[in-house]
């Protein structure tokens, strides 16, 4: 399970392994069309939704024979998803016309219009003779109610917000440390810090040192806490760093990532950034707790 071996694949043929998706084939030619079906709905709704403002954390589909059901885990990045609903936004809706008639006033209404208006239409027309159902949970939500449940969560939540209150200004910084939050208390979450640090280096040009910096601080103090469900994460970042002629390697670690054990649980995904100095290559490897992966 070292760095140039996929940790998904290489743990899947545990016994504790979670299969993303679930299908029953008749043959083996119908088993890789499911596969391609498989890998071009994902990338449909990972992109659907990053219009509107939403980070896909994990998606589970069942598909049967009549049906299909969709059980999404969403992340609600609100300075991107507040502009498709606030009134007093400057910025112009991508909204169709002929869906602006619909009321959105919260994330949740646009999370509906998000799946009865575009997801079930389009994936209704590609996957032919088919009941689509899609579930959404809303991750944000869920990290308040275990913030708000027990004293020492809270405690500990005021603690890291006071620490990091000179980067809460900014708001690219207060989002990322609500993802790295998101990132020790739910399982699987490799792909939703890859896709995080990704949309930083699509955004920014500069200053990626001081970026680094910031993911390895939080990490370090978010990981001991007693709500944090992993032992360690791991990042590899490889690009041009600050518009550099030649392209670099930046290695982060925190805690323990043990990758050549079979009873360690590795969440692990790899994204691309494209940027004007070119693309920069991101691996994630998180390490989660044994009582997590039960």
């Amino acid at each position: 399970m070292g760095q140039k071996t996929n940790s998904t694949i290489f743990s899947l043929t545990t016994k504790k392994a979670e299969w993303k998706s679930k299908y029953i084939e008749k043959n083996v030619e119908e088993s890789s069309v499911l596969l391609f079906q498989d890998v071009e709905i994902r990338n449909y709704i990972n992109r659907i939704f990053k219009i509107y403002g939403f980070l896909v954390h994990s998606c589970k589909i069942d598909y049967n024979y009549g049906n299909i059901i969709f059980l999404i885990n969403l992340y609600n990045k609100k300075n991107e998803t507040e502009k498709f609903y606030k009134k007093d936004s400057k910025e112009k809706l991508s909204i169709p016309k002929f869906c602006q008639n619909f009321s959105i006033s919260n994330s949740k209404d646009l999370i509906n219009f998000i799946i009865n208006n575009i997801l079930v239409i389009d994936l209704s027309l590609f996957l032919k003779n088919k009941t689509i159902t899609v579930k959404t949970h809303n991750l944000n939500k869920k990290l308040q109610l275990l913030i708000k449940n027990t004293k020492t969560n809270f405690f500990e939540y005021k603690k890291i917000l006071k620490n990091f209150k000179r980067f809460l200004k900014n708001p690219i910084y207060k989002e990322l440390l609500k993802i790295s939050f998101v990132a020790i208390t739910e399982k699987n979450s490799a792909k939703l810090v890859a896709e995080a640090i990704s949309n930083y280096f699509t955004k920014q040009k500069k200053r990626h040192g001081f970026i680094l910096f910031f993911i390895k601080k939080t990490f370090s103090s978010l990981i001991p806490l007693k709500m944090s469900q992993i032992k360690g994460i791991k990042i590899i970042i490889a690009g041009r760093f600050n518009g550099a002629p030649r392209s670099n390697k930046k290695i982060i670690k925190v805690g323990s990532v043990p990758l050549q054990s079979f009873k360690s649980t590795i969440s692990y995904y790899e994204d691309t950034a494209y940027t004007s100095n070119g693309t920069f290559g991101i691996k994630v490897w998180i390490c989660e707790n044994e009582n997590t992966s039960k």
